[in-house]
């Protein structure tokens, strides 16, 4: 499979600076309407150039049925209740502690730590806040159909502060109802505690009997997915939380000097947020490109280039990795044919067999 070649500047053009972003949109019109609404700070990362809605206007283009925001709070602050009549939302807590409330009458809460995510089905009427005293900051991604505008539907009042030019341009409006029940059982389920997290190189070994260090040699030192589409077929299969079409997530850990080996996806982009420490994001067929990256970051790499990653720090560092496709996507992985033969002489043609199986291949080609 032929390989995508992609220039510093057409990445540089993929790339969302946290120190630019976090400044760019705390004075105006549309932040004092986001500060009305949500509490705090919301900017868009990441989604289709067409996204509508308060994560309009993306610095990153990505596949369509996904958006992806950066959300910041001062303690104390939180958002007005709302709901999303057609997009799940799925957010991470990247510092502070944050708390959830949810459900028609708002009676239940969940909350989250560090590195924590909480997936809210579409239409559950729920407020997110900072619950600690040295503020919080999340990222948030939105999950619907194609052709989804992100409406944020809130049940009312809202602050006479609140410009009904800027309620339109972020799709949000007033609507009776208080959205669908949400059992708290349920919902306790659909959250992933980092403490608790397993990475796929346990279950490839338990489930296709990959040796763990196979994968840890091609891969990073541990992936844990996250949320995958429901009946998603590949390495993340056995991941915590399902999803619809067209969006997974994982976390990525890497100890010093470590990443995976260079390779591509082809029916799938796959975007990197930093969660914390120090990396370099690298790609072509040698890895002869390299763009340094740090906290809240973002980078989106384009469907059939090689890339890689590497902690470039002192300490075990994250990424949030996230991939995106169509309606059926197989997220097939390709390393290049001599990597493929390291495997083989390494660890048998069995395991090299095994990984097909599971979408991970060796024939990529240089471009």
């Amino acid at each position: 499979m032929k390989t995508l070649d992609v220039s510093y500047e057409a990445m540089g053009a993929r790339t969302a600076r946290f120190d630019d972003y976090a400044r760019a949109e705390r004075e105006g019109a549309r932040a004092d309407a986001v500060r009305a609404l949500w509490g705090g700070q919301l900017v868009s990362l990441m989604g289709a150039r067409n996204t509508r809605g308060r994560f309009a206007g993306p610095r990153v283009p990505s596949p369509a049925r996904a958006c992806t925001g950066y959300a910041a709070w001062d303690a104390g602050r939180g958002s007005l209740p709302y709901r999303n009549p057609d997009a799940m939302e799925n957010i991470l807590c990247l510092a502070g502690a944050l708390r959830v409330r949810f459900g028609p009458d708002l009676a239940h809460e969940i909350r989250l730590a560090r590195f924590d995510m909480l997936s809210i089905p579409a239409d559950v009427l729920h407020e997110v806040s900072c619950h600690g005293a040295d503020g919080a900051k999340a990222l948030m991604l939105l999950n619907g159909e194609p052709d989804c505008a992100y409406p944020a539907i809130f049940p009312g009042p809202l602050p006479a502060a609140v410009d009904a030019r800027e309620l339109a341009a972020l799709n949000a409006r007033v609507e009776p109802g208080r959205g669908r029940e949400a059992d708290p059982d349920t919902m306790a389920q659909r959250v992933t505690r980092f403490a608790t997290l397993v990475p796929y190189k346990r279950a490839l070994n338990a489930r296709s009997a990959i040796p763990a260090e196979a994968t840890e040699w091609l891969t990073a030192s541990s992936v844990f997915p996250l949320l995958v589409p429901e009946g998603h077929v590949g390495r993340s299969q056995d991941a915590p939380l399902k999803g619809g079409p067209g969006l997974y997530v994982a976390i990525a850990e890497c100890v010093p000097d470590d990443g995976p080996l260079p390779h591509a996806h082809f029916d799938t982009q796959e975007s990197f947020f930093v969660l914390d420490g120090e990396w370099d994001i690298t790609w072509g067929f040698e890895d002869e490109y390299r763009l340094p990256v740090r906290a809240c970051d973002l980078v989106g790499v384009p469907t059939g280039a090689m890339r890689a990653f590497r902690n470039t720090g002192k300490e075990t560092a994250r990424l949030f990795v996230i991939i995106q496709g169509q309606e059926r996507m197989s997220d097939t992985v390709v390393y290049s044919p001599t990597v493929g033969e390291e495997v083989n002489r390494r660890f048998g043609p069995e395991v090299v067999e095994a990984f097909r199986k599971v979408n991970i291949t060796f024939d990529a080609e240089r471009a």
